[in-house]
């Protein structure tokens, strides 16, 4: 096993944290090498609000990933959420040589003072998307190096943030023995999983559905045109199950997970669940159908805010591959039907198998919830700044969780069964 082929990746989500270590296989294509998801703490709506909580965690998603492969994970690259996260239009433009041709160099230094543009001393600058170039006013030019004209003007799109989502991300890693090559912003590693070059020509919408925030990427001609993280996603819904049949929060999470559907009318009037009584009270009765219209009715707020946000960006009438849905709220039944009957969109579920797995994969894994890990996992094969010292070689340790991993996964483990799909 050859070192610079290894690579990691950390999605650290509100509900859970998610490590994946795989190889590169060539083609673009990733082997899988190990996989953990844990519950995740410290995390409220894609912020870290303690970075101790957050430490402790990815150190045991870590620990179980590298349960069976002899190396150490040194540095990862790692998602970036948040509802603070947000973007801006800038144009760029520098002056030619009506004699010389464009040079790569004209590009580069135009992207340069892109990332640099002055913002508040509590922002920076995580992503630039080119939106288009024009010469001496002449648009629709995709490649502009090796033409001619006096002026080139580029029209950016800046995904910018605050500073200390990516201090505070840091410095979470760091606590938990790992350094961060680089973060990305979730909707971006998303995308990288589940889109296909056709769906982003051709016009797409990504709805990443998490359990703190919902994130709506918006594609068209094969660049990212819009991006917005609305600040609420399936906890929301666990909230209000939890309120609705008068259940404790990890009950209401369970039942969402196992029995939850995003439509009442697709629901038998005579299915019933029983909760178990807590403490001496007595067992709960809980229809399906009533928890389902429980679901529906947030279901619905959100898919009119993800609406909102697609007919804000100036493309809903370009959208010829429609939505794709991904993240844990994914997972829920009945999901893609709501969201097409409410937008009349077609629709479809995510998931990373789109050309990014090089072997059978655990169906377990390759699900809606592991998008974003994926798609760092794809980022990182494509970026120049990966180096062969992302992992070391060691020996094989004994195959056992520290308390606080174990913890994590025993909580995952609630009245029903094993819940690991808990991110909705």
């Amino acid at each position: 096993m050859k070192q610079r082929n290894i690579i990691a990746a950390i999605d650290v989500g509100s509900n859970t944290i998610t490590c994946i270590v795989g190889s590169d296989a060539g083609d673009n294509k990733i082997d899988i090498l190990g996989h953990s998801m844990v519950v995740s703490a410290g995390v409220r709506r894609g912020i870290i609000i303690n970075v101790e909580e957050v430490a402790l965690a990815i150190k045991a998603a870590i620990k179980k990933a590298t349960l069976n492969i002899n190396v150490a994970i040194k540095k990862v690259y790692v998602n970036m959420a948040g509802h603070n996260i947000r973007t801006i239009e800038k144009s760029l433009s520098k002056s030619l040589n009506d004699s010389e041709t464009i040079q790569k160099s004209d590009i580069e230094h135009l992207l340069s003072q892109a990332r640099n543009i002055p913002l508040s001393d509590d922002e920076k600058v995580y992503h630039v998307i080119n939106q288009s170039y024009s010469i001496d006013g002449e648009k629709g030019n995709h490649n502009p190096v090796g033409l001619t004209g006096s002026e080139l003007v580029v029209d950016y799109k800046l995904i910018i943030g605050p500073k200390n989502y990516e201090e505070i991300l840091r410095k979470s890693l760091q606590k938990a023995g790992v350094d961060m090559v680089k973060c990305v912003v979730n909707p971006i590693a998303a995308g990288e999983a589940v889109l296909n070059s056709e769906e982003k020509e051709a016009g797409v919408v990504l709805v990443d559905m998490g359990g703190g925030t919902t994130s709506i990427s918006v594609y068209y001609d094969s660049v990212l045109r819009h991006l917005s993280i609305i600040p609420f996603g399936g906890n929301v819904i666990t909230n209000d199950i939890r309120e609705g049949c008068s259940i404790i929060a990890r009950q209401a999470e369970a039942l969402k997970v196992k029995y939850g559907s995003a439509m009442g009318e697709l629901v038998n009037d005579n299915m019933v669940v029983t909760i178990p009584g807590i403490n001496g009270w007595e067992p709960k009765e809980i229809s399906f159908k009533n928890l389902a219209y429980i679901i529906q009715a947030r279901m619905e707020e959100i898919v009119e805010s993800v609406f909102y946000q697609i007919v804000k960006s100036g493309y809903a009438e370009k959208l010829g591959a429609g939505i794709v849905l991904t993240g844990g709220g994914a997972k829920l039944n009945g999901i893609k039907n709501l969201v097409q009957f409410k937008t009349g969109l077609s629709v479809r579920i995510g998931t990373p198998s789109n050309g990014l797995l090089n072997t059978n994969i655990e169906k377990a894994i390759n699900t809606p919830q592991h998008a974003t890990a994926f798609g760092l996992l794809r980022k990182t094969l494509s970026d120049k700044n990966t180096q062969g010292n992302i992992f070391i070689e060691r020996r094989p340790k004994k195959n056992i969780l520290p308390n606080y991993g174990e913890a994590i996964m025993n909580k995952i483990s609630i009245f029903f069964d094993e819940v690991s799909d808990d991110e909705l």
